[in-house]
């Protein structure tokens, strides 16, 4: 017997709700599947088979309703959409973040998860109180007071070498079975320090979720990360988890909430290294460039300068702020004041001062330069880029920087030139 379909009064009272069309619903749904990593095609075809009683699948449920919820204003539920299944489940917080809290987020990452600007906003319940002497590096990472954490070293470089999608799942595995371990019973300095490395951890794997676009589960590893800094009482990793939080916001077009995070760690990290206030002026620089804000952008590119590390062969990258990641942040910033002949040399800059194993940030950096160049009509510079991307970056386990290279070639395929630019 043929299964009836009941119409979903539901989702068509929410779609009344938001003023949408179908066709605006599905356009959104689109978008936040987009910032996830994945690709969807979705028209108003698909909304209204939706309407009439099929459901999504399970994977694009919550990114459905993530949709709705950005548009509403409100959480709204698998439930409330009128979809079958149950909610996935998605805490506020870790609070307490305790060994069992964070294995729980460690599972919770195997499949598909929305990401959700909303869940940055509410301040923390603390905003951490060490006094540690941790710096930043260009992974986001900082060394615990005393402690010189060899596994977040291990996996940063590994990031910087490989791409994101490689040893990813063995952090994963040794965050679950190994340091959230560590963190049971553990009392006084000591678990300062366990706390401390496992936000470390928390925030290298969340880059390396990042740099396959699977931007949901970033988040989660990097709120994770925020929380475990502020158990640690240390405000330096904690600073570090907002300005990544900001980054994160900021790529994905949400302005306003990456100019928010931004402010919130340049606020707390008043009484930090000198490393970590530049660290966190140096993102504030963008998005107050972004919201036009010139003397702001500029000011803060002043701070953040003074507190840029020396160029130091063999540098431990934990022991810093790299001039290269620096001058990435100061053409970003250049380019969000419209000014991309000014941005040209800061990423030139940027790229010369890469260590020669940070394969991942060098690709990285071609690409920005090459999109800043292209429009400038500099297309035999940009060309030159390419090639230097074929040669030096070819094996990267990085869908960021696959999926850029392929619209860098599409790019130049519209200059002409034939199989040269490809």
């Amino acid at each position: 017997m043929a299964r009836t379909r009941i119409p979903n009064t539901r989702l068509r009272a929410l779609i009344e709700e938001t003023e949408w069309t179908q066709g605006g619903l599905a356009r959104a749904v689109n978008a936040v599947a987009a910032e996830s990593g994945l690709v969807l095609r979705y028209d108003r075809t698909t909304v209204a088979h939706w309407l009439t009683g099929s459901h999504p699948m399970p994977r694009v449920q919550p990114l459905a309703c993530e949709a709705l919820s950005r548009r509403c204003g409100r959480v709204i539920t698998t439930e409330e959409a009128g979809f079958a299944g149950q909610d996935p489940v998605v805490p506020a917080q870790l609070t307490p973040p305790d060994a069992n809290a964070l294995v729980s987020l460690l599972h919770e990452l195997s499949g598909p998860v929305a990401y959700r600007p909303a869940r940055i906003r509410p301040a923390s319940r603390a905003t951490g109180t060490g006094t540690g002497t941790g710096t930043r590096t260009s992974t986001g990472a900082v060394r615990a007071p005393g402690v010189r954490n060899s596994a977040s070293l291990f996996f940063t470089r590994t990031l910087q070498a490989q791409g994101g999608g490689y040893a990813r799942g063995t952090l994963r595995t040794y965050l679950a079975e190994a340091v959230a371990g560590q963190l049971r019973g553990v009392r006084g300095e000591l678990r300062r320090e366990r706390y401390a490395e496992a936000s470390q951890l928390a925030l290298v794997l969340g880059r390396m979720y990042a740099d396959d676009l699977r931007n949901g589960e970033a988040q989660r590893c990097y709120l994770a990360a925020r929380e475990l800094a502020i158990t640690a009482g240390n405000r330096e990793l904690t600073v570090i988890a907002l300005r990544t939080l900001s980054v994160q916001a900021y790529g994905l077009g949400h302005l306003n909430i990456a100019d928010e995070t931004a402010r919130a760690a340049v606020r707390i990290a008043q009484a930090t290294p000198h490393a970590v206030r530049a660290f966190a002026q140096a993102q504030l620089a963008v998005t107050a460039a972004s919201r036009g804000e010139r003397k702001d952008a500029l000011r803060a590119l002043s701070e953040a300068e003074s507190g840029v590390g020396p160029e130091e062969v063999g540098r431990h990258p934990f022991e810093s702020y790299a001039r290269a990641d620096f001058e990435f942040q100061r053409g970003e910033a250049l380019m969000a004041l419209r000014a991309p002949g000014e941005a040209v040399p800061a990423f030139e800059y940027a790229l010369a001062a890469r260590a020669s194993d940070d394969r991942r940030g060098a690709a990285l950096t071609r690409l920005r330069l090459a999109d800043v160049l292209l429009p400038l009509g500099r297309v035999d510079e940009t060309r030159a880029l390419e090639r230097e991307l074929r040669e030096d970056g070819d094996g990267l386990r990085s869908v960021a920087v696959t999926r850029r290279k392929q619209e860098l070639r599409r790019s130049l395929l519209r200059f002409g030139g034939g199989r040269s630019a490809v």
